[in-house]
């Protein structure tokens, strides 16, 4: 009898352990799994964005962390930023504060990690397309504003978005070739350059037409957005490898 009880002792202890061994790697697996999908959102939340009407409106229809509330967005009061040789003399409303302030002044005050940079539809695209020097020139000259404000800051420079039929004004071959160039200064910048027309576009090269917000065929819909922030999550590897 003593032996009996001995042994079912022991049996209870075994099949407790295995129990609870199922648990332990049961809530290991889920951990691991919370903690990739954790790392994916986390990514994209580490991002800032400047731009021009097309990135002033994320705050409106893109999937940013806090929605019209976020910190991630700057943009001017009008929302419209155009590429001039007033570059760095334009005024964004800073997050931190609501004051209206320089980019490069906005740059020494939030110091951001990462920041994403998509400019030139709002104007350079169409009055420099015979004169792709002038607009290197002063996409360069906020690249180095900012990084004089904020030298440990990441920039990764992202592509002029397509634009749809209804364009009348700027066509996708301004676009391409302005695109062309920012992807020359982030080659001989060492810096990460986003390819977002080749998600956007359709089979003939616009913007693909549910992407179309507006009828002039250059503001984005919210899928277009998030077809935008998933194409970003490519190149998280890429990011990190330069920092």
């Amino acid at each position: 009898m003593r032996f009996n009880r001995i042994f079912l002792c022991l049996l209870c202890c075994m099949l407790v352990y295995n129990g609870c061994d199922k648990v332990s790697a049961a809530n290991i697996e889920a951990a691991q799994e919370a903690k990739v999908s954790e790392k994916e959102a986390c990514f994209l939340d580490t991002l800032t964005f400047l731009g021009d009407s097309t990135t002033a409106h994320m705050l409106l229809r893109a999937p940013l962390k806090g929605g019209k509330e976020s910190k991630q967005v700057w943009a001017t009061k009008s929302r419209y930023l155009n590429l001039s040789s007033r570059i760095t003399y334009e005024k964004i409303i800073c997050p931190e504060n609501g004051q209206e302030l320089t980019i490069a002044e906005v740059a020494a005050i939030t110091r951001p990690a990462r920041l994403v940079i998509t400019l030139g539809i709002d104007y350079g695209v169409y009055y420099y397309r015979n004169d792709l020097d002038t607009f290197g020139y002063y996409y360069e000259k906020l690249l180095d504003a900012i990084l004089a404000a904020s030298p440990n800051t990441n920039l990764i420079l992202q592509s002029i978005f397509p634009v749809g039929k209804n364009s009348t004004v700027i066509t996708n071959a301004m676009v391409d070739n302005a695109n062309g160039v920012i992807a020359k200064i982030a080659a001989r910048r060492s810096l990460v350059y986003i390819d977002a027309a080749a998600v956007l576009r359709d089979a003939e090269g616009y913007l693909k037409a549910d992407y179309c917000y507006s009828d002039d065929g250059i503001h984005l819909t919210a899928s277009a957005y998030e077809a935008i922030f998933e194409n970003i999550k490519n190149y998280e590897t890429e990011v990190k490898a330069k920092e």
